[in-house]
């Protein structure tokens, strides 16, 4: 399914807090790749039903996340949990009614436009809504969100406190981050989709963990040896996924501080770099004038030609046909 759709702007505006990204119009009767598990069935089932799915980071191949924007009719959910830590954030431009089960009792509030719930991994949850529900939601991998730190907490103790209609202007800015990523297919690459979810989970865990992991400021930058290590493996692989937890481990850091210290030392991102990497490769492909674009594209680490034109034209200013011609 591509990463599209939606009917409207997307819209999140609170106490002077606002992020509007125009979005495409064409959607999909694919089912949500978020997995719900019925308790009393013990059934899986999808968080949203096909043609509920606007947006979808699954075809991006984004690791340790799911992100996904959906448009719910009024529903009653049965008592499930989550595959994973989720967080749903409303994108409405109007408050809903929203409820959810606490034992035998219903609790009834409202959800507020921009505010979210967030359920750790395992947590039971009956939630049902009286209004068209549009919504984004975060699924974590668990696993992911304890490698990120490392040195803190293993994937069985990363716990979250339970919140309810909470509004937080730096999940907003992530919401809106990835929505952006997700409605203009991904042009940063799935490199900076990790960087985001990285980010995203520190803040998670900084603001709603239980047991809040250790996480010292990163300082300093990549000494020699490791930016060598770094490098030479980006462009080893730079027809390959490049994973944010993998140039970490080969600079024996954490992802957090990896990320960090890499810019530090190179001036550029990790997703910034391994672009300009791949830029470099394929203009030396071009110049050698023996392969067609749409092979170069896939020789230089991006997915089909579209991709690698946009890259092309961000960094050149110019596109690989024209590059090409005069060249």
């Amino acid at each position: 399914m591509k990463a599209s759709c939606d009917n409207g702007v997307f819209d999140l505006s609170r106490r002077g807090t606002q992020e509007r990204v125009s979005a495409p119009t064409n959607c999909d009767s694919h089912a949500s790749d978020i997995t719900l598990v019925d308790v009393t069935k013990g059934e899986a089932f999808p968080s949203a039903p096909p043609g509920s799915v606007l947006l979808s980071s699954v075809p991006l191949g984004w690791r340790g996340i799911i992100v996904e924007q959906h448009r719910l009719e009024p529903r009653e959910l049965p008592e499930h949990y989550v595959v994973g830590h989720g967080l749903a954030i409303s994108t409405g431009k109007q408050p809903i009614s929203f409820g959810w089960r606490e034992g035998k009792r219903w609790r009834e509030g409202m959800l507020n436009p921009g505010e979210f719930h967030l359920l750790t991994h395992g947590e039971l949850n009956t939630p049902r809504w009286l209004q068209t529900f549009d919504e984004i939601s975060l699924v974590l991998d668990p696993r992911f969100v304890a490698d990120v730190v490392r040195d803190g907490l293993p994937a069985d103790r990363v716990e979250f406190e339970t919140q309810r209609s909470v509004y937080d202007p730096t999940i907003v800015r992530y919401t809106a981050a990835f929505h952006f990523e997700l409605a203009a297919d991904c042009p940063n690459g799935p490199l900076y989709g990790e960087a985001l979810t990285v980010g995203f989970a520190l803040h998670l865990l900084s603001s709603y963990a239980v047991a809040k992991p250790k996480i010292p400021l990163p300082r300093g930058k990549l000494n020699a040896i490791q930016l060598r290590t770094v490098v030479d493996f980006i462009q080893s692989h730079l027809d390959e996924n490049v994973s944010l937890l993998a140039l970490a481990e080969r600079a024996h850091v954490s992802a957090f501080h990896f990320a960090r210290q890499f810019r530090a030392t190179v001036g550029l991102s990790p997703h910034q770099f391994v672009l300009r990497q791949r830029i470099q490769k394929s203009i030396g492909l071009i110049k050698a004038g023996k392969l067609p674009l749409a092979q170069i594209a896939v020789e230089s680490g991006f997915h089909d030609q579209p991709h690698f034109t946009r890259a092309f034209c961000k960094v050149l200013g110019t596109t690989p046909a024209l590059y090409s011609a005069r060249h």
